[in-house]
């Protein structure tokens, strides 16, 4: 049987969860620029939308350290199908990313669900620092 040695799934590990902390820092950017404007384009309160874009940032800090990433994973898996069941249900979105379309929101729920189920990995303030 193949295994992976250690340093390369910490590695991919660390990658997987900078690229969520990336791409939900730019979120709550987006998001923050204009909470009214982000709330009635997704037909939520505003303070709903704050909500949203908060625990956006939240999870961008927690994959960035490692810090309670697996429930930050599970978080954003939540959330996640809930933004897909609206691009399928709602807003009949079709598949493309280009189109408004949920592929990416899939995406993202896929990468964090390789943090919920395998954590963070070694590359992480937690691990590193014996927390």
């Amino acid at each position: 049987m193949f295994t992976v040695p250690t340093i390369v799934a910490g590695v991919l590990l660390l990658l997987v969860r900078a690229l969520l902390a990336v791409a939900f820092v730019r979120e709550f950017i987006v998001k923050a620029k204009d909470i009214p404007r982000f709330a009635k384009a997704d037909g939520l309160n505003v303070q709903t939308a704050w909500f949203v874009a908060i625990a956006e940032l939240a999870a961008a800090v927690s994959f960035a350290t490692g810090v309670l990433a697996q429930w930050a994973g599970i978080g954003v898996i939540i959330l996640m199908l809930i933004t897909t069941c609206l691009h399928v249900f709602k807003w009949h979105s079709t598949y493309w990313a280009s189109a408004g379309g949920p592929e990416y929101d899939l995406l993202l729920l896929m990468l964090a669900a390789v943090v919920t189920v395998f954590g963070t990995g070694p590359i992480a303030i937690p691990t590193l620092f014996g927390m």
